[in-house]
C-alpha cells in the first residue's frame, strides 16, 4: 500500500519558510518532499507567488512549487468546493473561498492536507471526509 499523497497548504508553507519556524514541521515537510508525497495546487502556489518580493524570487519559488505533483483543480473539485460553501454556511460558518477549493482539492485527490490555519479543523467538523494534519503550535486566528 502506498503511503498518500500530502497536500501542503499555504498556511503551513508559511509557517516553515520562517527562520524561527516551527521545527517538527520543516522536518516533516522535508521528509515527505523527499520522499515524493508532497503535492500542491494552482490555488497554493498563487497564494503562495503573491507573498514574493521579487521577480526571481517568484520565479525560483514557482519552479520549485511546480516540481511537485500539481493538482488540478477538476470540474468535480469545483463541484465539491460549492457543496463545502453550501453545509458550512447552513452551519453558520463563513470560511474563505481558497480554502474551500484547497480543501475540496484535498477530498477529491484523497490527500492529508497538511495545515496551519483553523479553517481547516471547522471545515473537518462538518466534512469527515478531509483528512487533516497540523504540526506546530496553535494555528493562528483568522477571520
Amino acid at each position: 500500500m502506498n503511503p498518500k499523497k500530502i497536500l501542503i497548504d499555504t498556511s503551513a508553507w508559511i509557517v516553515s519558510f520562517k527562520k524561527a519556524g516551527d521545527a517538527e514541521l520543516k522536518e516533516f515537510m522535508k521528509r515527505s518532499i523527499v520522499a515524493g508525497l508532497v503535492a500542491t495546487s494552482p490555488i497554493i502556489i498563487l497564494e503562495l507567488i503573491q507573498g514574493c518580493r521579487t521577480e526571481p524570487e517568484r520565479d525560483t519559488l514557482r519552479i520549485r512549487l511546480e516540481s511537485l505533483d500539481v493538482l488540478a483543480i477538476t470540474s468535480d473539485v469545483w463541484e465539491r468546493s460549492y457543496g463545502l460553501g453550501f453545509s458550512l454556511r447552513r452551519e453558520g460558518l463563513t470560511i474563505p473561498t481558497a480554502h474551500l477549493i484547497v480543501a475540496a482539492t484535498a477530498i477529491h485527490y484523497d490527500c492529508i492536507l497538511l495545515h496551519h490555519d483553523r479553517h481547516y479543523e471547522l471545515i473537518g467538523r462538518v466534512d469527515s471526509s478531509l483528512q487533516i494534519k497540523r504540526l506546530g503550535p496553535p494555528p493562528h486566528r483568522s477571520g
